[in-house]
């Protein structure tokens, strides 16, 4: 297909709003990713739908070129995910979802429906008024689609499973152009494939989630810095392990990593009590660690809201990014055998420009897990049983693009030689976590042989020429689908 015809089809559709390179409107637009790989895509033209009914008729009018692959397209919510080509695409046509703003409660103020424009930063501002919040985003700054979509994980995650398992229905326009809804009662078999599907199936344009009562939570983020950084690591590893194989209290979250950045290593332990317990017993084996640096120290209590705000602020948009995730079964000396290769890598790349790497590890707990199951099937398809584990973050970003390749070569061999060591003791899971995983992990199988199946199935039945799969290739697809 032609610019021209593509250019026809969606003047079609928006008039004079499509986006071209070269206008002052297409820079700013296409440099506003959270990553660098991102920004430097050059789509061949933007588009920026205002309403349920235009995202329709674009897939309308660009359905016959999808279908032939003459065309291909790249769905835009937040941008936050940072691997390039995710959510824009090099020759192609970006549609920029940020336009659909709404978030609307019902009217016992229950469900709260949320357009696919919003940020998790404007959804907690919003339901704070009513006293309300949902198990959205742990970092406020990013987008509410791609993150339901891959799953999800919250501070409240203990207490309700993946963030996914809450939404109890999504609006999604289908490969036809048709308004779909999927629940529990209609279309179910898409209810569950949206949850942890990402955008296999169509275009997500909102969805229903459930609230509950926004309480104070107590919490924060401590550092602990010593000359021994191994010593310091291992007190917060063996602290870790025993809070998820141990810990009771389904109000107490945690994340715990160690970071470099500005030429300092630092050990970090982010935790919350979502029931506002100050320094509660659940989270004392945090507390009492030695090495704190008091100045830098974040407990408090405060909002959900406010929390969240405070992890937006350890991102900025624009660097170069890489992130990557394996899950695990915690196991101590396993994670200090990371520790010691994570150690090793760094010092092979930290003078690489603007250097900052996070190295954690985000639990998934058998209660977390419980009430995941208890909500209802999702893509994820994790039981209980296979609890408790670890979503394995590796982070690095920098500044410049001569450090590409030997960063890239290097956080590579570093997350196959973890692979290899989990493997090797039987503590490596299926399971990668999709909103941290890299494009080249086959993420959906990870989700299991019989979810893949359903996920395939789903797909041909409501996208049957493989619209999504074919013309729309970012993101993690059902490899091997057939129809």
């Amino acid at each position: 297909m032609s610019n021209t015809q593509v250019l026809d089809a969606l003047t079609s559709v928006l008039k004079d709003s499509v986006l071209q390179p070269g206008s002052e409107n297409y820079e700013r637009e296409n440099s506003s990713y959270f990553s660098a790989f991102e920004n430097e895509i050059k789509p061949s033209y933007i588009v920026k739908p205002g309403s349920v009914s235009q995202v329709q008729a674009l897939i309308r009018a660009l359905r016959p070129h999808l279908v032939s692959g003459s065309c291909q397209i790249a769905v835009r919510g937040g941008g936050h995910t940072p691997f390039a080509g995710s959510a824009n695409i090099q020759d192609g046509v970006t549609v920029d979802m940020r336009g659909l703003k709404g978030i609307s409660l019902n009217q016992d103020k229950s469900i709260v429906q949320i357009s696919v424009g919003e940020t998790w930063e404007t959804v907690y501002r919003e339901l704070e008024k009513h006293g309300l919040t949902v198990a959205g985003a742990r970092s406020g700054r990013i987008g509410v689609a791609g993150f339901v979509l891959g799953g999800g994980l919250s501070m409240f995650s203990p207490r309700v499973g993946f963030s996914c398992d809450s939404v109890v229905e999504f609006e999604v326009v289908l490969a036809s152009g048709e308004l779909a809804v999927a629940n529990a009662e209609e279309n179910s078999d898409l209810w569950v494939a949206l949850k942890g599907g990402l955008n296999n199936f169509g275009i997500l344009t909102s969805f229903k989630m459930k609230t509950f009562k926004s309480a104070d939570i107590w919490g924060g983020v401590t550092f602990y810095m010593s000359e021994n950084i191994f010593d310091t690591f291992s007190q917060l590893i063996h602290s870790a392990c025993d809070f998820v194989y141990n810990e009771e209290d389904r109000d107490a979250y945690g994340i715990f990593s160690i970071g470099y950045g500005f030429g300092h290593q630092a050990v970090t332990s982010v935790m919350y009590h979502t029931q506002g317990k100050e320094n509660p017993p659940s989270l004392q084996r945090f507390t009492s660690l030695d090495n704190q640096i008091k100045e830098m120290c974040t407990l408090r209590t405060s909002t959900h809201y406010g929390f969240t705000e405070e992890l937006s602020n350890f991102s900025i948009n624009g660097k170069r990014q890489y992130w990557t995730s394996i899950t695990i079964h915690p196991d101590i000396s396993l994670m200090e055998a990371f520790h010691k290769k994570w150690q090793d890598m760094l010092s092979a790349i930290q003078d690489a420009q603007g250097l900052t790497f996070s190295f954690g590890f985000h639990p998934i707990t058998k209660a977390m897990l419980e009430s995941s199951a208890a909500a209802g099937s999702n893509s994820m398809a994790i039981p209980p049983s296979d609890g408790p584990l670890f979503v394995v973050l590796i982070n690095p970003g920098w500044d410049a693009a001569e450090d590409d390749e030997r960063i890239f070569v290097a956080v590579g061999d570093f997350v196959q030689g973890l692979r290899k060591l989990a493997s090797e003791k039987g503590l490596l899971h299926r399971y990668i976590f999709t909103n941290y995983a890299h494009q080249a992990d086959d993420t959906i199988a990870g989700y299991g042989e019989a979810s893949v199946i359903k996920l395939k199935k789903t797909s041909v039945k409501y996208d049957p020429e493989g619209i999504f799969q074919k013309g729309v290739p970012g993101g993690f697809k059902l490899a091997g689908r057939k129809g």
